[in-house]
């Protein structure tokens, strides 16, 4: 049976997000650069190995795990001379490897296909060494113009309501297609820490992300916008999208 992404062209969906793709670029280096132990990487979800270009030069072993065959076939032509990239098929919450295997984990773009994430994060942890670093992007319930949408709708409850937002149409969902919702950041936060982790830092990202705002502003100082924001914003859960470092107690 074929994964959901077999049927997608992933590689295409980014042709014009240019905007988005740097801005989680740039908070996914930001992250790197502090992460000490680089013998070894797991890209969980990483589809083509989009993102295989930032950690392949800074981690000494690196594995894109991903359930379409399809997007593991494009990477393995994309990462052709990165020898020290692997494209192995696997997904959530079992994964193929051992225990404590990794130094690092990275989660991008993946949790939103995740109602409970903590059988997910429980994976994590056990195929994580100790002190090993995880990197989780999500895409935020309670960003702002959210937030505002909710308190215009007189919905005071949604800021305190834990439960994941369901993003599919009514139509999507009686066809039973992939999972796509939006998750409470301190629900995130505290699934996290019961699964065994401890937050080191959080960025708010793709702060930004307008039609109206790209059309109208060049990349170049959106970007900029983008990377002075990130840090500040995260501390009110602004953006659409919530990068958190945490580190396996």
């Amino acid at each position: 049976m074929p994964a959901p992404y077999d049927l997608y062209d992933y590689f295409s969906y980014w042709e014009n997000r240019s905007y988005e793709d740097k801005s989680e670029r740039m908070a996914l280096e930001h992250f790197l650069k502090r992460i000490i132990q680089k013998k070894s990487l797991v890209d969980i979800g990483g589809g083509f190995g989009r993102l295989g270009g930032l950690y392949g030069n800074q981690f000494g072993k690196c594995v894109v795990v991903d359930p379409s065959e399809k997007n593991l076939e494009t990477g393995k032509r994309i990462y052709s001379k990165y020898l020290n990239i692997e494209f192995v098929q696997g997904s959530l919450p079992s994964l193929p490897f051992e225990k404590e295997q990794f130094e690092a984990a990275l989660m991008v773009r993946v949790a939103h296909h995740v109602k409970d994430l903590t059988p997910s994060f429980v994976e994590i942890f056990r195929i994580l060494t100790k002190d090993g670093c995880f990197i989780l992007e999500f895409a935020n319930k309670n960003h702002f113009l959210a937030v505002l949408k909710a308190f215009f709708m007189f919905n005071f409850k949604y800021l305190s309501d834990l439960s994941p937002v369901e993003k599919r149409s009514q139509e999507s969902i009686k066809e039973n297609k992939i999972t796509f919702v939006n998750h409470h950041p301190k629900k995130i936060i505290s699934a996290l820490e019961k699964s065994g982790f401890e937050i080191i830092d959080m960025l708010s990202v793709s702060n930004f992300r307008n039609q109206t705002l790209k059309k109208i502003i060049p990349l170049a100082l959106l970007l900029k916008f983008e990377k002075i924001s990130q840090k500040p914003l995260s501390k009110i859960f602004f953006g659409p999208s919530i990068f958190i470092l945490a580190k396996k107690k």
